[in-house]
């Protein structure tokens, strides 16, 4: 859907298969033109499975997984991994969708795969149990990359400045199941605070979320910067104090996503305290983190007093971003939580292990 951004190494290829086209005009694309691309896709995968035979396979969620079984036909001899990010529902499936036979035939297939991996405990226990495939599953929750974001030359200077603005940053797909109209009216009950909201939305709902903000009267506290380019969302985002993930519980996917919001764990990077559900897949992996404050998300009250208990004391702020950041540093990156993963990746290859990167710079100490 989207041209590349980056620049890969000379050893490494990339083959995009299908049209340019942006996630709304693929959603509204005819059953026969889905069901074209995706066969086009397949019998691409095939092709490259034969010409290049690999040493491992790694599929990522159902549609890729389902290309790479039928790809594999005849030569099971090479590994394949199922790496299932998206919780598709697993009861239920359509017949009439193309979406519901590959999410079935990957049920089916799961089996096969040489390993699992994914984000979060409670979705690898929910879809193992749907397939019946009772092996423990890699998890290897959805962390930036280590040089995600720098860190800023002086902590210090940085988090005396958040705290002055007391602004707090919302970023990804903004609607009414994403908390963001529960967490506008929660602006409008804390003590001043502004909030930035960052992420694409559909026309409709901007302006159902900007005529309550001016109901409210908080418009002059909200920035709704809609989509924005990774180097302009950093340097937006960066510039708040505490980060929100107020995500409803309205599918499995939703609801276990505790170490599989990719937002909560760039938070974290740029030392963002964060508000997050207070639900047992976020309890059950974060525990009583220093950075983390729960909220029920469906009352803008208990949301409210969440930012407001960020910003209500100075050194603890301060140490609450400390925390945040020392967390990436040392639990939540990339590097670190794909190691097993690709530990498992040269194990199934057979291939030379590579050297560990380097730790990053640990914020300062007070």
């Amino acid at each position: 859907m989207d041209k590349p951004i980056e620049e890969w190494p000379p050893e490494v290829t990339i083959e995009r298969i299908g049209e340019y086209a942006s996630a709304g005009q693929k959603e509204a694309a005819g059953a026969g033109a889905k069901l074209i691309e995706y066969a086009t896709f397949a019998v691409r995968t095939r092709a490259l499975i034969t010409q290049t035979q690999p040493a491992v396979v790694y599929s990522y969620d159902p549609h890729a997984f389902v290309a790479s079984m039928l790809g594999r036909i005849g030569r099971r001899s090479i590994p394949l991994i199922f790496h299932l990010h998206e919780l598709p529902e697993t009861r239920g499936l359509s017949r009439s969708s193309l979406e519901g036979w590959v999410v079935r035939a990957a049920l089916r297939g799961t089996k096969s795969a040489s390993a699992v991996v994914f984000p979060e405990r409670f979705r690898a226990r929910h879809w193992l149990m749907a397939a019946n495939d009772l092996r423990a599953p890699i998890i290897a929750p959805n962390c930036p990359g280590q040089n995600y974001f720098p860190g800023p030359r002086d902590w210090s200077e940085t988090i005396a400045a958040r705290f002055r603005a007391r602004e707090v940053v919302y970023i990804g797909h903004v609607s009414a199941d994403n908390g963001h109209l529960e967490g506008l009216r929660a602006l409008a009950l804390t003590d001043g605070s502004r909030m930035r909201v960052i992420g694409g939305y559909r026309p409709e709902f901007g302006v159902t979320f900007n005529a309550l903000a001016r109901q409210l009267g908080v418009a002059d506290r909200v920035s709704l910067d809609g989509w924005l380019r990774q180097d302009d969302l950093i340097a937006r985002a960066s510039a708040a104090g505490a980060g929100l993930s107020l995500h409803k519980p309205v599918s499995k996917g939703l609801e276990y996503l505790g170490s599989a919001s990719n937002k909560l764990f760039e938070y974290a990077a740029m030392g963002l305290p964060v508000v997050v559900p207070n639900r047992e897949s976020y309890r059950d992996f974060l525990n009583d983190a220093e950075w983390v404050t729960y909220a029920d998300i469906e009352q803008p009250e208990s949301i409210a007093r969440a930012i407001d208990s960020i910003f209500a004391d100075r050194e603890r702020y301060a140490a609450m971003s400390r925390a945040a950041r020392r967390a990436f540093e040392e639990q939540y990156n990339y590097e670190r939580v794909f190691a097993p993963a690709l530990e498992r990746i040269v194990e199934l290859g057979g291939v030379a292990k590579p050297g560990r990167a380097a730790a990053g710079d640990l914020a300062e100490a007070s």
